[in-house]
């Protein structure tokens, strides 16, 4: 019962896998399993299985060690076996023929040969600077806490009739500057609402404190009498 039960969820997901492959244009091919949980993917040597070191209280056989001293790989079990199985895929590329009732395509048969080379080369890990403390931690100055973002200014109600021009910022019930009536003509001269009394003309002086009118001339011009008459 639970091997069936097992099955049929493998198969669900296998279905689903070639699915989202198809969607992005992915060959999914079946690898046989056989093994691949028994070597190392990195030197194919036999592996020793234990209890996984983080959990020591549970039973079994989940973690994997390699032996071979050069290599010392190891981790969980079911890591290293899908490392080798897509290791053997790769290999195998040649070997793979597409099943006739289902279409997929399937590795029937694994060569020792391919198997041989079927291997992980770990990736060399990038080297860093060692960043060990050498000495006391410089002090470093709080950063100035930043501006806060002033709110926008609320928009002022919209007055009048849209489209029209506003007269500016002067009031619209005082009276207009002479000279300048809506109604008035082109050569007309409006009489001024307030006597124009400049302070140096108050005090006989003029617009200027430093100038001065000159005095009027009240003596009389003799009147000429042209010479031209008649000669008798």
């Amino acid at each position: 019962m639970n091997t069936r039960l097992s099955q049929q969820v493998r198969g669900k997901i296998v279905d689903r896998m070639r699915h989202l492959a198809a969607e992005h244009g992915v060959a999914v091919v079946t690898v046989p399993a056989r093994n691949t949980s028994k070597h190392c993917p990195q030197c194919l040597t036999p592996l020793r299985h234990c209890k996984a070191p983080d959990r020591p209280s549970v039973a079994g056989w989940k973690w994997a060690i390699c032996p071979h001293q050069s290599c010392g790989w190891q981790g969980d079990r079911d890591q290293g076996a899908w490392r080798r199985i897509a290791a053997r895929g790769l290999t195998h590329q040649a070997k793979t023929v597409t099943d006739k009732t289902s279409g997929n395509m399937v590795i029937r048969t694994v060569v020792d040969t391919l198997e041989a080379t079927a291997v992980v080369t770990p990736t060399n890990r990038t080297s860093r600077s060692d960043r060990s403390k050498t000495g006391p931690t410089r002090h470093q100055p709080p950063r100035p806490t930043p501006r806060r973002r002033r709110a926008p200014s609320p928009t002022r109600p919209h007055q009048g009739r849209a489209g029209k021009r506003p007269e500016g910022h002067a009031p619209t019930d005082r009276k207009l500057p002479r000279a300048a009536h809506r109604h008035q003509g082109v050569n007309t001269i409006s009489t001024p609402t307030t006597g124009h009394r400049p302070r140096g003309a108050a005090l006989g002086a003029g617009f200027h404190f430093h100038a001065h009118a000159s005095p009027p001339r009240w003596e009389t011009i003799p009147e000429t009498y042209s010479d031209s008459g008649s000669l008798s």
